[in-house]
């Protein structure tokens, strides 16, 4: 028995082990030093060492209107990012959530766009994009409609932007949607049917209250990642034209690894973090109510 306990301990500090050491040095230690590290002065380019500055940098964000500027775009785009991603997935995910020839290989051309990281994504529409080689404005200009600035335009550049991020992730609220949708019985639509009901009241009344829960959670998913946006706004356009496409991610890079002012920068990931537990706890106090 002392030999079989020890075995069941070993395989338990075996399986727990790495998974503990993991999230300490990859999840807490970072944490708590960015936390420590928003209460400090620390300019890197000063050689100074860091020295406490109590709250003086979370009141200076109060004031700073790049910070305000970069976070209400972010969080514009987030909102817009998801519903439009998640409408569009739900709207491909009933289409092809049937039998047809080629069904497989149709769904796999859908979800190809997931398994590209963002930052060649963002090499690949700005190509399109590009204002004088872009096969996008080759296009325009050949119907006598271009070229257009779509990268150097600020009233459009975060519509670029918003477009290569709908085409990289819709896939993602695609995926989680049909097989949200494969789970809901057959028997309750053939019923609908039954009674009368039409495609739309069938949608309405028995597959969205179905498929409610696991929407909500690509949804939150979706936004918290989205909030996140870096690698696309910085190879498509580096937060240009002027600030145009500066998200919070980029604007946080802007100010660590530009201006090297780590101790404020420190201070924006807390705060954006912040609001992003915020964005979660508000989502699963409202998830209950609306299934």
């Amino acid at each position: 028995m002392n030999a079989l306990a020890r075995q069941r301990r070993r395989a338990l500090l075996m399986l727990f082990v790495p998974g503990f050491l993991y999230l300490v040095t990859v999840r807490i230690a970072p944490a708590v030093f960015t936390i420590g590290m928003s209460f400090s002065h620390w300019n890197l380019k000063s050689g100074a060492p860091p020295r406490f500055a109590g709250i003086a940098n979370y009141v200076a964000l109060l004031h700073d209107a790049g910070f305000g500027i970069s976070l209400a775009r972010s969080l514009i785009f987030t909102a817009c990012a998801t519903l439009i991603e998640l409408t569009l997935g739900l709207a491909i995910a009933m289409l092809l959530n049937r039998r047809f020839a080629a069904r497989r290989m149709v769904r796999t051309v859908v979800l190809a766009p997931m398994v590209i990281t963002p930052a060649v994504v963002g090499m690949m529409w700005f190509i399109l994009f590009h204002d004088t080689i872009g096969p996008l404005n080759w296009f325009l200009s050949a119907i006598n409609l271009g070229p257009v600035g779509w990268l150097t335009d600020p009233r459009i550049a975060m519509a670029s932007v918003l477009l290569a991020d709908v085409w990289h992730w819709t896939p993602f609220m695609f995926l989680l949607a049909l097989a949200a949708l494969q789970a809901v019985p057959q028997e309750s639509l053939e019923a609908a049917a039954v009674d009368g009901a039409t495609t739309f009241q069938s949608l309405r009344m028995v597959l969205l209250p179905a498929i409610a829960d696991t929407l909500l959670v690509a949804a939150v998913l979706r936004a918290m990642d989205a909030f996140e946006l870096f690698a696309e706004p910085y190879v498509m356009t580096g937060g240009g034209p002027g600030d145009a496409t500066e998200t919070i991610s980029l604007h946080i890079y802007k100010v660590a690894f530009q201006f090297f002012d780590m101790g404020y920068a420190g201070a924006m990931i807390v705060v954006s973090i912040g609001i992003l537990v915020a964005l979660y706890s508000i989502s699963l106090r409202l998830g209950p109510r609306a299934a």
